[in-house]
């Protein structure tokens, strides 16, 4: 791990540094989750688990330096922040997930924690893997193999944007309407009020 990004990580509770370094979620094949650590760290655990490619999502590029050249990897600039567009990436994100799983290999998805982007953008492929899967029965799947999964409230919107977007079919044009409305009418805000926000929809 970069050791300029250490901070990143030494906020986290007594729970969260226990978490498994990796975990695999059920009912979808050889696909992984987990946080940077174990990229670094777990390389023992990664070839028992048989992965062969790697989508990070992190608002910078661990691969610059040229290491982990052992694995075929998507890179993802993206920031835990409810204001980003995580949303752009879940085309790409599952077509490369969808490529590798079905050509035999395993795949790991990480942010830092692996708790917030990696769990949305494992979302959004099983809600494409699955018609009709809803973002909330995505994430309990999730969970099922990675209980402490929880991706921000700004990135749960999006997983329901891109439900529309699916259910839009071979329709692309729609779904490309789907996506440009929902960016020029988006919600933004701090954490506070996203939280805020997130709390009075559940009411």
């Amino acid at each position: 791990m970069p050791p300029a990004r250490f901070w990143e990580f030494a906020h986290l509770t007594d729970n969260l540094k226990t978490m498994p370094w990796l975990d695999r979620i059920p009912r979808a094949g050889n696909l992984w989750i987990g946080g940077l650590h174990a990229l670094y760290q777990q390389p023992a655990l990664f070839a028992q688990a048989a992965i062969t490619h790697v989508v990070t999502v992190l608002d910078y590029d661990i691969y610059a330096t040229g290491e982990l050249a052992q694995y075929e990897h998507l890179m993802l600039r993206v920031d835990d922040d409810p204001n980003e567009d995580l949303l752009a990436h879940f085309k790409a994100s599952t077509a490369f997930i969808a490529a590798a799983l079905e050509g035999g290999g395993g795949v790991f998805v990480h942010c830092a924690m692996g708790k917030s982007r990696s769990a949305a953008t494992a979302c959004a492929f099983l809600m494409w893997k699955t018609a009709g899967l809803s973002p909330e029965a995505a994430l309990e799947q999730v969970c099922e193999g990675r209980p402490v999964c929880s991706p921000n409230p700004g990135f749960m919107e999006q997983l329901g944007v891109w439900r529309r977007m699916l259910d839009a079919g071979a329709d692309e044009a729609r779904a490309g309407e789907i996506y440009r409305e929902w960016r020029e009418n988006r919600f933004t805000g701090d954490w506070w009020t996203w939280d805020k926000r997130s709390r009075a929809a559940k009411l």
